[in-house]
């Protein structure tokens, strides 16, 4: 099809329209011979009132009814033939077989419009905490009234094996974003099935809030408020909301509701058959000017509705990348602090040319999962190798360059980052083993405690580098899902977070919490400049498996110099003691620690120390 599109398609208002006692419906499909509005009076109605849509100039189909039907619900039959939800529906009925009359912009929780929303900081003082709706409070066991739902994260005061949970204990741990895995509207899990699974990357409605999270599906309206008040009570407490989206493909293609009104628009395709980079069966053309407005329309609905603070996206480099760069234009228009980052890489060969796709080195102030630093720490995603971490196979300058910001810092250190703010720090995410799993199958003869070493050690590496870190939840205390690389389907059982694991294994989760903490009082850690990275950074000379560096700060209110010591093999490191104290002890072995012997810190196998220099104890580097 001509990519070349009218601006009055492109700049029309889609969707139902409310004013004035009446109700207004509008779609563009290029290719319908007819298209039908039915409308049903309530979710459940078998029965319902047909009128024929009226195709005007452009393709541009509308019908207007003299009557405000808003709660009502309605669908549209393509040509005799095909019944669909409106894409542009902003709710639906349980399991989405009819889309809702409303407007979310005008159904709000009480304070919401004007509700105070946390301060702008530099992207590199984020600490971005990866969860899942339904992971966070799912469990017979765990005292939450809203299990798994949107509303669970309202739910103050909670605690379990004499711990805190639920979002206090977001609060104590002190990130200041959660990266909320895809609330849009997903197609695969039952509505009205409390155990029904799935991560939600199988997109069906893009501008409506998941159904099963909500405490009555059916009820189009209560899932705009259940969420929004789940974004003003984080912000309230000063956490940002990510909201993880996929505009990558849809989980149907060939009978998705865009096929079906515009064929061969949406999807990339090549003599009708769909390419597939999104491993998925199909993937969006973003080069197609409709389906480019489409996304960004969309991007900046959750921006302005739900007043977001930042968006992930899945498969970034099946975008091309004038796409990216009008998308992050025209949303940072509207809030400049909006955190972007995403994935630099497809999920197989894309029908988008390898030199449009937004790959690592065509970012700009987007930021990108850094697989490199990944890969360097732990080894492969779910293979037996290992990293760093470990004594395996890795090259110490893609370390060094992770911890760095991945920015060009010497002939030898070379990231892909033009500053250090465009990088995601990171060992481990939904996708793949969890940490404390993959160490488990790398190391299966490895004691309890290096393993959990492993885990506390490869959280230090990203909580103390250079860029943006981010953490998968739980993590902080040793998550597991029993070895389950890809529990996108999986129980939620599986899936689940196990908060009993926060009173066992209470030491580690102190230890992340205390990276944090240290990390949030040195300003030093949010310069993204390299030439102030450089200037800041001396690389101490150290052998085997040791990361050795100084810091040397240009903020006043920080320690002066910092000494960076990560061991990640078995034999201990000897550090002179002379001008340092130590700050941080990464040896979480029940028997062992860092201490000073015979005029040297030692640091055990697979730990972390930091040192500071104090008024009064000065080192040179």
């Amino acid at each position: 099809m001509n990519n070349s599109i009218p601006e009055q398609v492109l700049n029309e208002r889609y969707g139902v329209t409310l004013q004035g006692g009446q109700t207004q419906f509008c779609i563009w499909s290029p290719s319908s011979k007819k298209i039908q509005l039915r409308i049903y009076r309530t979710a459940g109605a078998v029965r319902f009132k047909t009128y024929e849509m009226v195709k005007e100039k452009f393709d541009i189909w509308r019908f207007k009814i003299e009557e405000d039907l808003e709660g009502q619900f309605y669908t549209y039959l393509i040509d005799d033939h095909y019944e669909i939800v409106d894409p542009y529906v902003h709710s639906a009925n349980a399991n989405s077989t009819k889309g809702a009359i409303l407007d979310a912009n005008t159904i709000n929780p009480v304070g919401f419009l004007d509700h105070e929303v946390p301060k702008t900081i530099p992207f590199t003082q984020s600490i971005l905490y990866e969860l899942h709706v339904n992971d966070f409070s799912s469990g017979e066991e765990v005292p939450f009234e809203n299990k798994g739902k949107y509303a669970a994260f309202t739910e103050r005061g909670l605690t379990y094996k004499n711990q805190v949970i639920g979002i206090d204990h977001l609060i104590d741990l002190g990130i200041t974003h959660v990266h909320l895995l895809p609330i849009y509207d997903f197609i695969t899990v039952n509505d009205y099935d409390e155990k029904g699974y799935n991560w939600g990357y199988d997109p069906y409605l893009y501008n409506a809030p998941e159904g099963s999270y909500a405490s009555d599906p059916d009820d189009p309206k209560c899932r705009i408020l259940e969420l929004k008040t789940l974004i003003q009570t984080l912000h309230e407490l000063d956490i940002r909301v990510v909201l993880d989206v996929v505009y990558n493909h849809t989980y149907f293609g060939g009978t998705s509701n865009f096929h079906r009104l515009m064929p061969y628009v949406f999807h990339r395709t090549h003599e009708d058959i769909f390419y597939n980079g999104s491993g998925c069966g199909n993937e969006l053309d973003t080069e197609h000017p409709y389906v480019g407005r489409f996304i960004i329309d969309s991007l900046k609905f959750w921006l302005n509705t739900y007043k977001v603070d930042g968006f992930r996206f899945d498969l970034m480099a099946l975008y091309d990348i004038n796409f990216v760069e009008q998308m992050q234009k025209e949303l940072r228009a509207i809030k400049p602090d909006l955190i972007l980052y995403g994935e630099p890489w497809t999920g197989g060969p894309s029908g988008l040319p390898d030199e449009k796709q937004f790959k690592k080195g065509k970012q700009k102030n987007i930021a990108l999962f850094n697989d490199d630093f990944r890969n360097a720490i732990k080894g492969s995603n779910d293979g037996s190798d290992s990293g760093f971490v470990g004594h395996g196979k890795y090259r110490k300058d893609d370390v060094y360059a992770g911890c760095f910001g991945s920015i060009s810092f010497s002939k030898e250190i070379i990231g892909f980052t033009k500053k250090a703010s465009e990088t995601i720090n990171y060992v481990s995410s939904h996708d793949n083993l969890i940490l404390m799993d993959k160490f488990s199958k790398a190391f299966p003869t490895a004691t309890f405690e290096d393993k959990q070493n492993m885990n506390a050690l490869s959280l230090s590496l990203i909580l103390l580098s250079f860029g943006i870190p981010f953490l998968q939840a739980g993590t902080e205390f040793l998550r597991s899902k029993y070895g389950d690389h890809n529990s996108y389907k999986s129980s939620y059982h599986v899936n689940r977070i196990h908060w009993e694991n926060k009173s066992k294994f209470r030491h580690v989760y102190d230890y992340v919490k205390t990276l944090i903490e240290f990390r949030k009082s040195q300003r030093v850690f949010e310069l993204e400049d390299p030439e102030a990275i450089k200037k800041a950074i001396t690389i101490v000379v150290s052998q085997g498996d040791v990361i050795h560096y100084d810091i040397e700060s240009p903020f006043s209110t920080d320690y002066k110099k910092i000494k960076m010591v990560f061991n990640g093999g078995y034999s201990q490191v000897l550090i002179p003691e002379e001008g340092i104290d130590l700050r941080i002890d990464g040896a979480l072995y029940y028997e062992e620690n860092v201490k000073i012997v015979d005029h040297n810190w030692i640091v055990p196998k697979l730990s972390t120390a930091v040192f500071v220099s104090t008024p009064d104890k000065e080192y040179k580097i």
